[in-house]
C-alpha cells in the first residue's frame, strides 16, 4: 500500500496517558508538534468509561472504546491514527470507516505476545517496534514492520543541578531504578558491596532480594517517577540497567532508560541487547555486560576509573542530542510514510 501525506499532518495518538507512560507520550507528542504537526492525545482508559466510571463488564467497556474512537475520528478527521504500546481496538472495524493511515508503535516486543497474536496487525499501514527481533518475525508474517527505537526529551532528562541535600539523598556509586524480580536480584547482588542504591518499593518484598540482603540497599521505599529520576541519574556515578523477563531470552529492546540515563549525562552500565551497538558506541558511550561476571568486571572498572565514567556519560549525552531525540524519531516516521 502506498501512503501519501501532506507535509503537516493531523495525528490522533492513542495510549495510556497516566504515570511514566503518559509523561513519555507527552514528550513524544511534543516532538511531533515541534515539527509542525497537529496531535490530538486520547487516553483509551478514559474512552472506556461512563461519566468517569468503568462499566461492569469487558464487552461493554470495549464497545465504549470502539464508539469513542469512531466519534473522535468523525470530529477530528485525522490523517493518521497512531496507537502506542497497547491496541485496545478492533482494527478491521476501524478500517471499515477510516481510510487514513493506521499505525501502531510496539514498546513491548516479544514480552507479552506470541507471534501469531500479531496477525491482526496485517491491516495496519505501518507497524513500528523497538525490537529488531519482533521486526524480523513480523516481516516474515507479511506485516509492514519497521524498527524504531525510543526517543528521549533531552531537555527534560538533562543533567540536574543538585543541592548538597539532594546529592546526599541520591548520591551513590551505582544506582538501579526498576521493578524487583528474581533475575534482577541475582545481578544486583553481584555489585551490592560497591555502593549500590536500589529504588522501587518491591525490593523490600521480593523474597530473593531479601535473602540476598538487597533490601538494605533500597532507598526511599517507594517507586520513583518524574524529576526524581533525573536527580538519581545525575547524582550516581553510574546507573545500572537490567532486562525485564522474558526479554532476557531474546536479548532485545533498548528500554526508555537506555536513552534517559545517557541523556542525563550519566554513565549507563546496561545489559547487552542486539540493538545497542546501533545506538551507542560500546566502551565509549555506554558500558555493557552479558553475564554476571562481566557485570562485576565493568563495575570494578567504573570504581577504578572515575574519569572514564564521566567521559562516557558526557559522550552519551552528546549522542542523544544528535541522534536520539523525539524530533529525530518523528523525522524517521515521516520518511517511512513518504
Amino acid at each position: 500500500m502506498v501512503i501519501k501525506r501532506a507535509y503537516y499532518m493531523k495525528i490522533l495518538m492513542i495510549g495510556n496517558f497516566s504515570g511514566w507512560m503518559g509523561l513519555h507520550l507527552n514528550h513524544f507528542i511534543s516532538g511531533f508538534r515541534s515539527r509542525g504537526h497537529i496531535v490530538y492525545p486520547a487516553d483509551y482508559n478514559k474512552m472506556s468509561r461512563f461519566g468517569g466510571i468503568f462499566p461492569l463488564n469487558d464487552k461493554l467497556s470495549c464497545e465504549l472504546r470502539q464508539r469513542g474512537l469512531e466519534k473522535l475520528i468523525t470530529s477530528l478527521r485525522p490523517d493518521m491514527v497512531m496507537m502506542v504500546s497497547s491496541c485496545k481496538f478492533d482494527l478491521e472495524r476501524l478500517r471499515g470507516y477510516y481510510s487514513g493511515i493506521i499505525s501502531f508503535y510496539d514498546y513491548d516486543g516479544p514480552r507479552r505476545n506470541k507471534m501469531e497474536d500479531y496477525l491482526r496487525f496485517k491491516t495496519v499501514d505501518m507497524f513500528l517496534t523497538v525490537s529488531e527481533y519482533t521486526r524480523r518475525n513480523l516481516t516474515e508474517l507479511g506485516i509492514n514492520a519497521h524498527y524504531l527505537a525510543h526517543g528521549v526529551d533531552t531537555g527534560y532528562y538533562a543533567p540536574a543541578e543538585l543541592s548538597p541535600t539532594e546529592k546526599k539523598k541520591f548520591g551513590s556509586a551505582f544506582s538501579y531504578v526498576g521493578r524487583a524480580t528474581d533475575r534482577r536480584s541475582e545481578y544486583c547482588r553481584e555489585i551490592a558491596n560497591l555502593g549500590l542504591a536500589l529504588y522501587g518499593k518491591r525490593w523490600r518484598s521480593n523474597s530473593k532480594c531479601i535473602a540476598a540482603g538487597l533490601d538494605s540497599c533500597n532507598r526511599l521505599k517507594r517507586d520513583v517517577v518524574g524529576r526524581e529520576l533525573v536527580m538519581i541519574y545525575s547524582a550516581s556515578d553510574a546507573v545500572l540497567n537490567i532486562l525485564q523477563e522474558p526479554l532476557d531470552q531474546f536479548q532485545t529492546i533498548l528500554s526508555l532508560q537506555n536513552f534517559a540515563i545517557p541523556s542525563a549525562g550519566a554513565c549507563i552500565l546496561t545489559e547487552y541487547v542486539e540493538e545497542l551497538p546501533g545506538a551507542f558506541v560500546l566502551g565509549e558511550e555506554v558500558l555493557a555486560f552479558q553475564s554476571k561476571e562481566e557485570l562485576r568486571e565493568q563495575a570494578a572498572r567504573c570504581v577504578r576509573e572515575p574519569g572514564l565514567v564521566r567521559k562516557i556519560g558526557a559522550a552519551a549525552r552528546k549522542r542523544c542530542l544528535a541522534e536520539h531525540t523525539h524530533e529525530k524519531r518523528v523525522d524517521a516516521i515521516m520518511e517511512l510514510i513518504g
